[in-house]
């Protein structure tokens, strides 16, 4: 019981971190969050040698973001309810990435765009088929052992 209560507190945390982080990319007006991703992609490209566009970056950027607020949600939601729900999860992820598109309409220089939307939801799609099939392979092979197990 009291293992599940600090589950429950570190589990919500990450959502929280994860919600802040999101917020905070989503406020800086288009010249810093533009900086932003130039500075990233310039230390990619030394790093890995490999060369990448700012677009191609910021969208990698917002995929990842949603995939691990997905992935925080997920976390959360199971611990919580003590049951495996990817669809609560990429639905409350898909919430936030909405209202974080709206959001940008009122910070200088940011619009609110369907393509981001849409990067924004694959990241979360993709963290949840992956879980789906961990958690579809981990209970069948559970259950050809003979042991009941619930997420």
């Amino acid at each position: 019981m009291k293992n599940r209560k600090l589950l429950l507190i570190l589990s919500w945390s990450f959502v929280i971190i994860c919600l802040a982080v999101i917020f905070y990319f989503s406020s800086q007006d288009a010249v810093v969050s533009k900086g932003t991703s130039d500075g990233l992609l310039d230390r990619i490209i030394d790093i890995f040698h490999i060369s990448m566009t700012s677009k191609t970056i910021r969208r990698i950027a917002h995929a990842i973001e949603f995939f691990g607020l997905c992935l925080a949600f997920n976390m959360a939601f199971g611990i919580l309810y003590e049951k495996f729900n990817p669809m609560l999860s990429f639905f409350s992820t898909a919430f936030y990435a909405s209202s974080d598109e709206i959001h940008q309409v009122f910070v200088d220089g940011r619009a609110c765009r369907w393509n981001d939307l849409c990067v924004d939801l694959s990241g979360a799609l993709v963290i949840t088929l992956i879980l789906m099939v961990i958690y579809y392979f981990t209970k069948k092979h559970l259950a050809e052992r003979g042991k009941l197990w619930q997420f």
